[in-house]
């Protein structure tokens, strides 16, 4: 039998940039492949995740809800530019979409633009997209460096979820059986753009922050997302009825902490660019987000990555369920200082 020929096309120079949330990570990653100097802070700041917390309707899946498409939209005033598809599809529809996706990413590669999707890899994480062969894509994520984690992906496996790496495949060949037939295919490229006005930016990041915390939930593909205060009474709620394994909860606060860390240091970066008259409600915001910033890195420290499938103890669910609470009084009181900021600026 003759070996099969693959001709593989690359992207020179680009590499997942990391970050928790891993769709500012491809944000970065894009960014530095144009040579284009953001911070993960002005990223956060900007694309206004620092300041939200969006949770799924079942309280265990990180980085499910921030919507996407406003994210991305955020983004081109920082100078990155991203278009894609973002849909849900089943069935023949869902198929057209995988081959429509496949002929978008393989002509951006081709053009030199940094490509990345979501559900390629891990469920609801964003890998970037190095390059392609016949079969499909390549890949590199937080599973870069496992055994296998850098094999092709066919590109009629986008939107579920196949990382190849040796401790996904085994976890998948322990679980039950799936036949999916559908799901999302959220697949995007990047391009230079000019940059709007921090100032300017930094209030459209504000009204996008406030507005969904306003609503405090909404919809996305037949899927409910909770946001702000309303999020943390789901989270405590989860808890309390022992529907939140220790495993889902690290995940959570991991992407939690990451973004108060960042909103702090974000607001700090803005404090000298703001008026007169809004800088006392950014020291105050800057006050609480510290405060927010401790408690929730030490309940990370508590509860680090690669918990057990577990649920809590009684001790310890009582505990983490005070934290919670006392964090979500510091959440509301921080939205308060965002919104005179906003009316300030």
């Amino acid at each position: 039998m003759e070996n099969r020929i693959t001709t593989r096309v690359n992207l020179e120079h680009y590499g997942f940039a990391g970050m928790d949330a891993s769709q500012l990570g491809a944000i970065k990653s894009a960014a530095d492949y144009y040579h284009i100097a953001i911070t993960p802070t002005r990223i956060y700041g900007m694309t206004g995740l620092a300041f939200l917390h969006v949770l799924d309707e079942r309280a265990i899946h990180p980085n499910a809800g921030p919507p996407i498409p406003d994210i991305y939209r955020l983004a081109s005033n920082l100078g990155v530019h991203i278009e894609g598809i973002h849909a849900h599809a089943d069935g023949e529809t869902f198929a057209d979409l995988q081959a429509e996706a496949w002929n978008r990413a393989r002509a951006a590669v081709d053009s030199g633009k940094p490509v990345f999707a979501k559900n390629i890899a891990q469920l609801d994480q964003t890998s970037v997209i190095t390059g392609y062969d016949e079969t499909g894509y390549y890949i590199d994520s937080w599973h870069t460096g496992y055994q296998h984690s850098e094999d092709v992906i066919p590109w009629n496996l986008l939107g579920l979820s196949r990382c190849p790496c040796v401790n996904c495949a085994l976890e998948r060949s322990q679980a039950e059986p799936s036949a999916a037939t559908g799901g999302v295919v959220s697949l995007h490229w990047a391009s230079p753009a000019a940059a709007e006005d921090e100032l300017a930016a930094f209030e459209e990041a504000l009204r996008f922050v406030l507005r969904l915390n306003t609503e405090a939930a909404y919809e996305e593909f037949g899927q409910t997302y909770y946001v702000g205060p309303r999020a943390y009474e789901e989270w405590i709620a989860a808890i309390e009825r022992d529907a939140v394994l220790k495993y889902d909860f690290a995940l959570v606060i991991e992407v939690v902490s990451e973004a108060r860390l960042h909103a702090k240091l974000f607001l700090e970066e803005m404090k000298d660019a703001c008026s007169a008259e809004a800088r006392q409600a950014v020291d105050e915001a800057i006050q609480l987000y510290s405060e927010i910033s401790m408690r929730v890195r030490r309940l990370k420290e508590q509860y680090p990555y690669e918990q057990p499938r577990e649920l809590f103890g009684r001790g310890d669910k009582e505990d983490l369920l005070a934290s919670l609470r006392e964090i979500s009084v510091l959440e509301q009181r921080a939205l308060g200082s965002l919104q005179q900021i906003q009316l300030s600026l």
